[in-house]
């Protein structure tokens, strides 16, 4: 009776884990359906959202009053515009001179 009994459960085990995994899959197919729905549906919502958005825009009457801020010329002009000014050849061996000739005494 023991054996039986033993061996109705060693059978049962691997019906068990099919059974397991075939629901498995199915979550697994359910929730692949759930995120495809979630995502039409945020897809939907941030699209009405927007033309919401674009429907509430308002423009305001600016009565003469400005505000200047501080800047550099250098971060509005463009590239090609900036000058890089470097010292002339002749002041540069004449700092070069003067190091070495302070460093010498």
């Amino acid at each position: 009776m023991k054996k039986q009994l033993l061996v109705t459960v060693i059978a049962m085990i691997p019906a068990m884990g099919f059974a397991k995994v075939a629901d498995f899959n199915s979550m697994i197919s359910d929730n692949m359906k759930e995120q495809g729905q979630l995502h039409s549906t945020v897809k939907t919502t941030v699209g009405e959202a927007r033309e919401k958005a674009r429907e509430r825009i308002v423009i305001v009457e600016n009565k003469g009053g400005s505000y200047n801020a501080p800047t550099k010329k250098e971060l509005l002009a463009f590239s090609k515009e900036k000058q890089n000014f470097a010292p002339s050849q002749k002041k540069q061996f004449d700092r070069l001179a003067n190091e070495i000739h302070l460093s010498d005494e």
